[in-house]
């Protein structure tokens, strides 16, 4: 009895030193795998510190983890596995158990959170036809398999077998595998939660991201594309559009979308209050859609969605649109998800707004700016210090200056005196200016007269910020103005010598018969024969006076026909050439080629040259130029094509006092001139609808410019029609 008794003895020290061997091997291990508690190490480390611990401790040479989805509680996902062929692992993890459909080991440890230890899947009586199915594929012999829980909550379990032999576990090592089981699944959790936050903060810097790249995008296409591209970033959709209310508030439309195809979105329009989208808008309230087909409000844009995301685009508590995300899979989104795109929908409905006033504003500046560039008048503005804040395109043009020079320079530096002291004047006085008109040489040398006017600039405080100066090129208007006072006076002047000629010239005849008659019967001397000759020579003065008149009065109806206009001007050269060689002067003609065909009387034309080139042969000393040019132009408008013709010599020019009078009947600085020549050129040109302008300096000689219009046509009574 005594030798049964201490062999019994010795077997329970073996045993109890079996288990303490055990025990703290396990305590190692869990002591091993804790200290993974305090690291922030990925689930797939964890889970492979785990099963390789697992496997140390109680000798497995297979194990494996599944876990519960989060999103789906029915379905248990093979998440890890140690010892399995390659076969047998593409198996595993590509196989998920359904907790509710499927009824095995692995399902039940789950429903019921217990170990369940299979000793012998041969005669073990709770082995379903599953279990025996995934026996014959992994060729299992025994295993176990133990719930993974957090406070009650079966997240998954971790099972082991041995491939060669039978497992024989005491009651003591399941209660082991158990403790170790839960000491994992604290450390699964853990490692699920670091898993979490750290998507969690990879999200929220990239909604960082993405706001400073929204906030720099100020162009609205850009930024919707902008936005519905990070909307999939940050959700990890398959698709996403952008849609914006339409300004009758009925309808939403599409701005931008990503992963749709044009047939998805042709013509697509939604109304407020339909589909999920529409619901959304409606309300102002974010909804999340986990399986679209149990929403009956969900409109279907795009085949094999599952689950959408919406939420509205909020500013000032109106709603701008709606930022909709969808996925091809079923719970794809979740509260973290719609958190994050509600925040990033607020900076966007913000953005958004804060564009649209900004190219709004950019619209308004561009429209006043368009004005201010496409006035007729010259704009310049005066802040109070003097300085110039802006010029318009018409200013520059008027004052020969380009604004980069000039803006941001005080008027003294930029303008003539007169036209700085109108400026200061306006401002120290505090009183606008009209119609003021000044003078300044223009860009040819050429006098131009300008009108000026003022109006304030007025701060939002309504105080004087400066001024605005209105500049009007008057030169062509006081040419104009001086045309039309030029042909009052030529048609008054002609009806008045029409009417002296006619009253003059038959006393004349009568006189000039008289004196001849008595020439003849008269016995002279020489100082009644020289009498006599100054008085025919007075007459024939007065004869060729009259008949000047009567020229100017009645130039003649000219017999218009299409013609070569250099064609006349070498005529008229030609007939004065001998006089031109005679004085030694240098003639230089450069006649442009190509130049249309122009209405005109040959005759009258000629008259016209010849006139014009006998002046110049006059005003020129010997050895003097003539220069002779035509070619194509504009009007002073620069709307209307003209052909014109130069004639100039560097004579001694035309006084400024006279330059104005030179088209006068009757003006003339030649002692024998009867000041009919240019009057006459006048006329005749004004019957061809033409015009001539004169340019001159003293001392620097005298340009005659002659304008033909180039679309006259030819009418019966000869007339020019333009």
């Amino acid at each position: 009895m005594r030798k049964d008794t201490e062999k019994v003895y010795q077997k329970r020290i073996v045993q109890y030193k079996a288990e303490v061997k055990a025990k703290d091997k396990l305590l190692s291990s869990i002591h091993r795998i804790s200290s993974l508690l305090t690291r922030p190490i990925s689930l797939e480390k964890v889970l492979t510190a785990i099963t390789e611990e697992t496997a140390i401790v109680f000798g497995f040479t297979r194990v494996d983890i599944s876990l519960v989805n989060e999103k789906d509680p029915n379905l248990l996902e093979c998440k890890y596995v140690m010892g399995f062929s390659p076969e047998e692992r593409e198996r595993a993890l590509g196989s998920p158990f359904r907790v509710d459909k499927h009824d095995c080991v692995e399902t039940r440890t789950v429903k019921t959170g217990k170990v369940i230890y299979l000793k012998d899947y041969e005669t073990d009586e709770r082995l379903t036809k599953i279990d025996l199915k995934l026996a014959k594929i992994y060729s299992r012999v025994s295993g176990i398999a133990a719930p993974l829980k957090i406070k009650r909550n079966v997240i998954g379990f971790i099972g082991g077998d041995i491939t060669s032999k039978k497992l024989a576990l005491t009651r003591n090592e399941i209660k082991l595998f158990s403790t170790f089981a839960n000491q994992a699944s604290i450390i699964i959790e853990n490692a699920l939660l670091h898993e979490q936050n750290k998507q969690k903060i990879e999200q929220l810097l990239s909604l960082q991201e993405i706001n400073k790249k929204t906030s720099s995008a100020m162009s609205l296409k850009k930024l919707f594309h902008v936005i519905s591209a990070n909307a999939l970033r940050i959700t990890k959709a398959s698709s996403c559009m952008l849609l914006l209310a339409e300004s009758d508030s009925k309808f939403l439309r599409i701005v931008s979308q990503r992963g749709y195809s044009d047939t998805d979105i042709k013509k697509f329009r939604l109304k407020i209050g339909e589909g999920i989208v529409g619901w959304v808008a409606e309300n102002g309230i974010s909804l999340l859609a986990k399986d679209v087909s149990e929403d009956p409000r969900y409109i279907e844009v795009k085949k094999n969605v599952k689950s959408e995301l919406a939420v509205p685009l909020l500013s000032e508590k109106k709603v701008l649109g709606v930022l909709n995300v969808d996925s091809c899979e079923k719970d794809a989104f979740n509260n973290d998800d719609l958190e994050l795109l509600m925040i990033f929908a607020g900076h966007t409905a913000t953005l958004i707004e804060n564009v649209r006033l900004y190219e709004q504003v950019i619209t308004e500046k561009n429209f006043a700016e368009n004005i201010l560039e496409s006035s007729p008048n010259g704009v310049v503005t005066v802040d109070c210090g003097r300085s110039i804040s802006s010029v318009n395109r018409k200013a520059e043009e008027i004052l020969c200056l380009k604004r980069d020079e000039i803006i941001g320079k005080r008027v003294s530096d930029v303008f003539e005196k007169n036209i700085s002291e109108i400026i200061d004047s306006a401002l120290n006085n505090r009183k606008a200016i009209e119609n003021r008109e000044t003078e300044r040489m223009g860009k040819n040398g050429s006098v131009v007269t300008l009108g000026i006017s003022s109006s304030f600039l007025k701060s939002h405080d309504k105080n004087v910020a400066g001024i605005i100066i209105t500049i009007q090129d008057l030169t062509e208007i006081k040419k104009t103005e001086e045309l039309i006072s030029r042909m009052d006076r030529l048609s008054s002047l002609g009806q008045l010598s029409a009417g002296i000629a006619h009253e003059v010239r038959n006393p004349l005849a009568s006189i000039n018969f008289n004196v001849q008659m008595l020439s003849k019967k008269l016995d002279m001397d020489d100082k009644i024969r020289s009498i006599v000759s100054d008085t025919i020579e007075g007459i024939d003065r007065l004869k060729k006076l009259v008949k000047g008149m009567l020229d100017f009065t009645k130039p003649g109806i000219p017999s218009l026909k299409r013609g070569v206009i250099n064609d006349v001007v070498r005529d008229s050269i030609a007939l004065i050439d001998a006089q031109i060689k005679k004085r030694n002067i240098y003639l230089e003609t450069k006649l442009g080629k190509d130049l249309p065909e122009i209405v005109f009387d040959p005759v009258q034309m000629q008259q016209v040259f010849v006139n014009l080139l006998l002046n110049a042969v006059e005003a020129v000393h010997e050895g003097g130029t003539i220069n002779v040019k035509s070619t194509m132009g504009n009007n002073s408008n620069g709307n209307e094509k003209q052909l014109l013709v130069y004639i100039a010599d560097n004579g001694p020019g035309i006084s400024p006092e006279n330059l104005s009078k030179v088209f006068d009947p009757f003006f003339t600085t030649k002692p024998e001139g009867t000041g009919l020549g240019l009057s006459i050129t006048c006329k005749i040109l004004e019957q061809h609808n033409a015009f001539i302008d004169v340019l001159s300096k003293e001392n620097r000689g005298a340009t005659f410019v002659l304008r033909f219009p180039v679309n006259s046509v030819v009418e019966k009574a000869g007339y020019v029609s333009i």
